[in-house]
């Protein structure tokens, strides 16, 4: 990216404060799974529970993702945003006093909380071109993209630290507060303060143009085109978009239990959060290096992006140490925010007016649903194969996303 289109996305008003509110709202998505994991085989020993009580919370988040995305729409951003801050909260801090081996209590909260997780990333990103403007709607999301990869840097920074100096129950008490604070915070900026209200239909009127041998008294107006896009919120395009991000992120959601068993088989389980740390830090400086020129590109350069994230991650395959898994981390991680920030870009495009909020939610749940997938799978693969398989699956499934990016220029060519 450019240093001059990260200038005048900074310059904006209201950028800066958004952004840095955000991304304090967002530090918990960060750092609940590795929370959990490292909890639940710390205190129990089972990856296969740790990614299944992981996989609960995140199930929850997808479910309840488009529900409170449209609550949004309706009600406002500041009321559910504080609400939802605070049960997500509860429930974390809940899930921290449960002991390990009580699963059925552990999954049902995990899920409760989960399904109260504040919708940040969609209600920000849904009012980045109206803070910026049209001109700069590309360039603001892939700064967000790649902006957000600084959460993935800390916040498995800080449970790592936070677990180690406090024990294994104080990562989960610190994403709760974070959430909350960062929830709290964020409700308050100026631009959360309106209603997401969706603009009316225009009223019937008389027109030439419409097609007399119509057999609907609506067609050719502007309500049809409307209802026609209600219609349509889930297909063509957007359907693509959503299996392409349920396998990247699902991919994701698979190698970090990976990680996890690669540096306690090693020894160095407190170097954990700084593998997912690294992983991260190589996707910033993949946006910074790529975003603008992959946002520019659009759907087209997707699928060798994808693919990238696929080969790099069968790389961490081939690590036999620590030592040797920083370097392939980096090259594993360098094509996610770019892919990320193109991905949003063309969702925020396919959205129908007035409800780009409901079309990041349904893109935000595709996401989560895949991380619950990967968490469960990389559970009982991690628990049966080890991690060396668990990041041959990890990569089979980001080259599965690839595949679906392929379809993409031919979706948006019917659409």
């Amino acid at each position: 990216m450019s240093a001059s289109p990260l200038r005048s996305v900074l310059r904006a008003p209201g950028v800066r404060w958004l952004l840095v509110t955000s991304l304090i709202a967002r530090l918990p998505s960060a750092m609940i799974g590795l929370a959990i994991v490292l909890h639940i085989t710390r205190n129990q020993g089972s990856y296969a529970s740790a990614g299944g009580i992981s996989a609960s919370y995140v199930v929850g988040a997808a479910l309840f993702g488009p529900v409170l995305g449209r609550l949004v729409d309706r009600v406002g951003r500041r009321p559910v945003l504080v609400a939802s801050g605070l049960a997500n909260a509860a429930g974390q801090l809940v899930l921290s006093t449960l002991p390990a081996h009580a699963i059925v209590a552990l999954l049902l909260v995990a899920a409760v909380s989960g399904a109260a997780t504040p919708p940040v990333t969609p209600t920000v990103r849904s009012q980045w071109p109206q803070l910026v403007g049209p001109e700069l709607s590309n360039s603001v999301f892939s700064v967000d993209s790649t902006m957000q990869e600084l959460t993935f840097i800390i916040g498995p920074a800080l449970v790592a630290v936070i677990g180690s100096a406090a024990g294994s129950t104080a990562p989960l008490v610190a994403s709760a507060v974070f959430g909350l604070f960062g929830a709290t915070v964020l409700a308050w900026h100026p631009a959360m303060a309106s209603t997401v209200r969706v603009e009316p239909a225009a009223r019937r009127q008389p027109s030439s143009a419409a097609d007399p041998k119509s057999d609907t008294p609506l067609a050719g107006t502007s309500m049809s085109r409307e209802l026609m896009a209600r219609e349509s919120m889930v297909s063509g395009p957007l359907v693509v978009l959503l299996g392409a991000i349920f396998c990247i992120i699902g991919s994701f959601g698979v190698v970090e239990l990976g990680i996890v068993s690669f540096a306690t088989h090693h020894h160095a389980s407190s170097q954990a959060g700084v593998m997912l740390g690294t992983w991260s830090a190589g996707s910033l400086v993949g946006g910074i290096v790529l975003g603008t020129r992959a946002a520019a590109a659009g759907p087209r350069v997707l699928p060798p992006l994808v693919a990238m994230i696929g080969i790099g991650l069968a790389l961490l395959a081939t690590a036999t140490a620590p030592i040797e898994a920083y370097p392939l981390l980096l090259v594993a991680g360098f094509a996610i925010a770019p892919s990320l920030g193109v991905i949003y870009i063309l969702a925020g495009e396919l959205a129908p007016p007035g409800r780009t909020v409901e079309a990041f939610s349904w893109l935000s749940s595709a996401l989560l649903a895949g991380a619950a997938t990967g968490a469960a799978v990389g559970g009982i693969v991690v628990q049966h194969f080890g991690s060396r398989v668990d990041d041959v699956v990890a990569a089979t499934a980001a080259l599965a996303g690839a595949g679906f990016t392929l379809l993409l220029p031919r979706a948006q060519r019917s659409a």
